[in-house]
């Protein structure tokens, strides 16, 4: 099929993961993703910081009235919203990097993507984690467009072919390869600019009925 520019973000999410993001927005009050946006910049001000003891006493004690302050509605797991509205960049969490998708088909998708200070390895690198990561989300997404029933990852490999840096929008592109019965072979690419900065193979399999 051929790739559609990027129109309404839900477009881009299987049934199963647009069902699953709107009951979360349902759930959403207003100006979650703002907070959300602003525990990521939090993230990596955290983590690039270098503060004199006055400004982590002070951070502490805001830091504790946040936490107190959001432990009072502690809600049930599946009533989460944190990761769950994925129709956002972000997903609505802090833990993988965003995804702007700006082309998508039912078995490809093209975005870019930005690390912050908050997955830095070493010497001005993203952490290889943090890589990974990246592109379990992005791989998880191609692998249950076109109407296919949910999957899992079963299998991840990432060849690192150079340093990926920080602060930058880097180009991301991935494919389903083939598929097998209920075994959903994808590939992707990590670039910044003509540089190739990392590259990934996976294997996906069909949840079965009832599976979770």
């Amino acid at each position: 099929m051929a790739a559609r520019s990027r129109g309404d973000p839900s477009a881009a999410l299987s049934p199963d993961w647009a069902a699953w993001s709107r009951e979360a927005a349902g759930r959403a009050a207003d100006g979650w993703p703002a907070m959300v946006e602003e525990l990521r910049a939090l993230q990596d001000a955290a983590a690039g910081a270098v503060p004199p003891a006055d400004a982590v006493r002070e951070a502490s004690v805001l830091l504790a009235r946040a936490r107190e302050l959001l432990e009072r509605h502690r809600g049930a797991a599946a009533d989460q919203i944190f990761g769950r509205l994925l129709e956002l960049p972000g997903r609505g969490q802090t833990l993988s990097p965003p995804l702007w998708i700006t082309r998508h088909a039912d078995d490809e998708i093209t975005a870019t993507t930005w690390f912050g200070p908050f997955h830095a390895g070493s010497h001005g690198a993203v952490h290889g984690g943090a890589v990974s990561l990246m592109f379990d989300d992005a791989l998880g997404r191609v692998a249950d467009l076109g109407g296919r029933p949910r999957s899992r990852t079963a299998y991840l490999h990432v060849d690192f072919r150079g340093i990926t840096p920080l602060r930058r929008r880097l180009a991301v592109r991935v494919r389903m390869s083939g598929q097998e019965g209920r075994k959903r072979y994808l590939q992707g690419m990590l670039h910044d600019g003509p540089r190739l900065c990392a590259e990934a193979t996976a294997l996906f399999v069909e949840m079965r009925p009832g599976q979770q």
